[in-house]
């Protein structure tokens, strides 16, 4: 099959020209014809990406290791390409769905709303509710279908479904940009509700934490976040080891390279200087050479590794080293690359890798060598499909 070449438009300017001789009902037929062509598209890619899984599970290993060929192919993290392989194979295995995807009736969110919601109810009943929704969808928004689901699948007389709602509960953090994170909760609703109610009084108490003195230009949302901070200050004293890689002429305010938080990433130089000399133990520094980019000192609190061979790997690698991955030293595994006892424990014969790509390592078609011929430690990665990546141990010096 070839495949189908797009002529690009040369720029997007050219692209809004074009889009501005059209007259109003033609750009209405123009962006109804783009979705449906998407809706499409979308249908194709999940039948492609179930076919990727079915022939690496063919291989016959213990593990797949189908969406770490997807993730390194796309660019991807390791959890979105688990994501995207589970949709497209749900998606492949409920003909219903994927016929009204492929026929533009709903919206991949849409579809993807309905398999997750109703896959834990058996066929046939399962079938039925699939007809509804798909028909209800077609004509409402992605909110009221969401609705329409909850109402559909209440029923749950042994309560199967709200034990296994229970099970998923948890709490995750994500990097933003500019020093912040977001901290997002999955609870029972009689939980979220008591957390809300609760917070929203905290925040309007006088007293509410104040912790940048802005005092009653907060909005009420800046009040909630800074009370929940204020509570967890008042209430908890915690005994966790964050690392801020700082350089040290940014320490002492050079320059602006920007130093990392080991969980969140990026953050400014002033936060970072902030942390490294605050009395909090909670915070250790892990000071760079400026021009090596190589650590030059490292503060002492709290940090237990089981032997030297283990703390060297670590400190090198910082992160897995499979490709794409970003686990963070102290989740990972030190494995030998060349197993033992064939293999030296040695750290040129060891690296960093979290326990998914650990196991993906030893039991699926992924194969991994070090090259030799380089100082930083490269591994190159072989997938299930003979696609290969390189990866390094971690740079401490920023690029130029």
């Amino acid at each position: 099959m070839e495949a189908s070449v797009i002529d690009p438009f040369p720029s997007v300017s050219a692209a809004l020209a074009d889009a501005r001789r059209l007259d109003d009902q033609d750009l209405c037929d123009a962006i109804h014809d783009a979705e449906m062509a998407l809706r499409r598209h979308h249908a194709h890619t999940a039948v492609l990406t179930a076919e990727l899984n079915s022939r690496i599970q063919a291989m016959g290993y213990p593990l797949n290791g189908a969406a770490e060929e997807l993730a390194t192919m796309l660019a991807i993290s390791p959890r979105s390409a688990d994501h995207r392989m589970d949709t497209a194979v749900g998606l492949c295995d409920r003909e219903l769905l994927w016929a009204a995807l492929y026929d533009g009736r709903i919206d991949q969110a849409k579809a993807v709303m309905i398999h997750d919601l109703l896959a834990a109810i058996p066929d046939p009943r399962r079938e039925e509710l699939e007809l509804i929704a798909v028909g209800y969808a077609h004509t409402h928004t992605g909110h009221q279908l969401r609705k329409k689901l909850l109402a559909l699948t209440c029923q749950d007389p042994d309560d199967t479904l709200r034990r296994q709602a229970v099970d998923r509960r948890g709490v995750w953090i994500t990097p933003a940009g500019h020093g912040m994170a977001d901290i997002s909760a999955y609870l029972s609703a009689e939980h979220a509700e008591i957390f809300m109610e609760a917070l929203t009084k905290l925040a309007a108490a006088g007293d509410c934490a104040d912790p940048y003195q802005q005092g009653d230009a907060r909005t009420a949302t800046q009040r909630q976040a800074d009370a929940l901070v204020g509570f967890l200050d008042l209430h908890t004293r915690v005994d966790v080891t964050v690392d801020v890689v700082i350089s040290a002429d940014a320490l002492i305010g050079d320059n602006d390279w920007t130093p990392e938080s080991k969980r969140l990433g990026p953050i400014g130089s002033q936060i970072a200087r902030d942390l490294c000399t605050s009395p909090d133990a909670r915070w250790r520094r892990l000071v760079t050479d400026p021009v090596t980019g190589q650590l030059a000192a490292m503060a002492t609190i709290k940090y237990r590794i089981p032997d030297h061979i283990r703390h060297a790997v670590k400190a090198r690698d910082l992160t897995c080293r499979f490709p794409g991955c970003h686990a963070r030293a102290e989740y990972f595994d030190c494995d030998h690359i060349i197993a033992h006892p064939t293999g030296a424990t040695c750290p040129d014969n060891l690296a960093g890798l979290c326990r998914r790509h650990h196991r993906t390592k030893t039991f699926t078609a992924w194969k991994t060598r070090r090259d030799p011929n380089t100082p930083t430690h490269d591994l190159i990665w072989t997938s299930p499909l003979g696609r290969t990546h390189r990866t390094t141990a971690h740079r401490y010096k920023q690029d130029e």
